[in-house]
C-alpha cells in the first residue's frame, strides 16, 4: 500500500504539469474567443446611415444615384485617403459630414468652384467653420414647421409655385447675411401666406455665383433623399441644378467627409485607428491584456525562465570518469573506457589539426607531426605517452589521470 501512495504521488507532478502544458494555450484560446463575443453582444445594432449612395432608407440617396445613372451622368465618390476633386466633375454634392473641412480643403473647393464648377451644398454644419467662412452662409438655429416651399425665383420654366413638405419633420433655414451675394430662391411659406415675406424670408435654398461657377446652397429637408423624391416632388429642383450640365458630365459625391466616422474627427486610416475605434479592435486589446496577465500570474512571461550562464557548470571529465569506472568496475569492463577516452582525445586533436582521427596510434602521431602548425616535440611526446598510457588497460587511477591529462592538452593544444 505504501508503494503505490509512493508511485501515486511520483506520478502526479508529471501529470499535472503535463497537463497544464497543453491546457495553456487552450485558455488563452478561450479568452480570447470570449473577449470577442462580449463585445460584439454588447455592441449595439448598427443605425441606417443618413446620405448613404446605397441605402434604400428614407434619408440614404439611392434613387437621387439611379436616377442620376439614368439619365446617363457618371456618378463618381469622392474618397480615400485624401480629399481628391476629380478634374472632370462638373458637379459636387456635398452633405452634412462626419470629417470637418480643413481651410485648404475649403480652399481648393472654392478654386474648384470660380473654374466653372457647380456645387450643391447642403447645410453646412455651424461646426463647418472652414466652409461657413469660404463661401459665407451657415444654418439657423431655430427649427421651422411650415408645410410648403415658394418659389422666389423662377427655378424652372414649367415648375409649380408651391412645393409640400412633411410639416411634422423641423427644418433648419439659411442665414445669409454674411453672404449678400446669394439670392434666395426657395422660401418657407406660412399658413396664412400667398406669398413668402420678403423683409424676413425664410430661405432654404439661396445661389451664390462665384467666378465661372455656382454654389447650390440647401438646408437639410431640401436635400433630395429618398423620402423627399418620392413624397414632396423634389425631383422638379434637381433638375433646376442639371440645367447647365452637359450629357455624360461628372457627378460626383463627397464621400470621403461624409463617411468619416471617429469621434475625434478623424478618418480610421491606421491599425492605431482600428484598435481603439471599433469594437474587434477594443476585444483584441482587451485578449492581449488578458494574455499578459495570465502569463504574468502563471510565471511564464514569454517561456520558461533561462538559468544565468554563470550559474551553468559543466561536468567535469574526471567526474564522468569515476562515475563510469563505478559502472565499468561492477561489470568488470575497463577497456572500453580507455578506447572511449582514446578516441576522444584523437577526435580533439585531429579537429585542431586537420588529421584523421581514426588512424593507428603511431600514423597518427606521424600525421599530427606534419600538420602546419606542427605539433613540437614535446606535446609529440605528451599525446605519445597518453596513448601509449590508455592502450596498456589503466586502472582506475591511472584512468583519471590521464583523463586529467588528456583535458590539460586539448585545452593547451589550439
Amino acid at each position: 500500500m505504501s508503494e503505490q501512495v509512493v508511485f501515486t504521488r511520483g506520478r502526479f507532478p508529471a501529470i499535472f504539469y503535463s497537463m497544464q502544458a497543453w491546457m495553456t494555450p487552450l485558455a488563452i484560446a478561450v479568452l480570447f474567443a470570449l473577449m470577442i463575443l462580449v463585445a460584439l453582444a454588447t455592441t449595439p445594432p448598427p443605425e441606417p446611415i443618413p446620405y448613404d449612395l446605397d441605402a434604400a432608407h428614407p434619408e440614404g440617396l439611392l434613387a437621387l444615384r439611379l436616377w442620376l445613372e439614368a439619365l446617363g451622368y457618371d456618378v463618381r465618390r469622392i474618397d480615400g485617403l485624401r480629399f481628391e476633386i476629380p478634374e472632370e466633375a462638373r458637379l459636387i454634392f456635398v452633405y452634412p459630414n462626419q470629417l470637418l473641412y480643413t481651410a485648404e480643403e475649403a480652399e481648393r473647393l472654392q478654386r474648384w468652384v470660380e473654374a466653372g464648377g457647380t456645387l450643391a451644398l447642403i447645410g453646412p454644419d455651424h461646426d463647418d467653420h472652414a466652409l461657413i467662412k469660404t463661401f459665407g452662409v451657415k444654418l439657423n438655429p431655430e427649427l421651422r414647421y411650415e408645410r410648403q416651399l415658394a418659389q422666389l425665383l423662377p427655378l424652372l420654366p414649367n415648375g409649380r409655385a408651391v412645393y409640400p413638405r412633411d410639416w411634422l419633420s423641423p427644418i433648419q433655414t439659411l442665414d445669409l447675411s454674411e453672404a449678400p451675394q446669394a439670392i434666395p430662391a426657395l422660401a418657407l411659406l406660412g399658413a396664412f401666406e400667398d406669398v413668402p415675406s420678403l423683409t424676413n424670408p425664410k430661405v432654404v435654398v439661396a445661389v451664390q455665383v462665384i467666378g465661372e461657377g455656382v454654389v447650390w446652397h440647401l438646408a437639410p429637408g431640401v436635400d433630395f433623399t429618398n423620402r423627399t423624391l418620392q413624397a414632396f416632388a423634389q425631383g422638379e429642383l434637381l433638375l433646376a441644378l442639371l440645367r447647365t450640365m452637359p450629357e455624360r458630365s461628372v457627378v460626383a459625391f463627397d464621400t470621403y467627409h461624409l463617411f468619416g466616422f471617429s469621434r475625434v474627427g478623424e478618418r480610421i486610416a491606421t491599425l492605431q485607428d482600428w484598435l481603439y475605434r471599433t469594437p474587434t479592435g477594443w476585444a483584441t486589446l482587451f485578449a492581449l491584456i488578458g494574455t499578459g496577465v495570465f502569463w504574468a500570474l502563471s510565471g511564464r512571461r514569454l517561456g520558461p525562465p533561462l538559468a544565468p550562464v554563470e550559474k551553468v557548470h559543466g561536468r567535469e571529465a574526471a567526474e564522468y570518469v569515476r562515475a563510469m569506472a563505478n559502472l565499468y568496475r561492477r561489470a568488470h569492463v575497463r577497456a572500453a573506457l580507455a578506447q572511449y577516452h582514446a578516441h576522444r582525445f584523437k577526435v580533439g586533436l585531429a579537429r585542431r589539426r586537420g588529421a584523421r582521427a581514426d588512424l593507428p596510434d603511431e600514423e597518427f602521431l606521424e600525421a599530427l607531426a606534419n600538420t602546419a602548425p606542427p605539433l613540437n616535440d614535446a606535446q609529440l611526446d605528451a599525446v605519445r605517452s597518453v596513448l601509449r598510457g590508455l592502450s596498456e588497460h589503466p586502472d582506475e587511477r591511472r584512468l583519471v589521470e590521464l583523463a586529467n591529462r588528456i583535458d590539460a592538452l586539448l585545452e593547451s593544444i589550439r
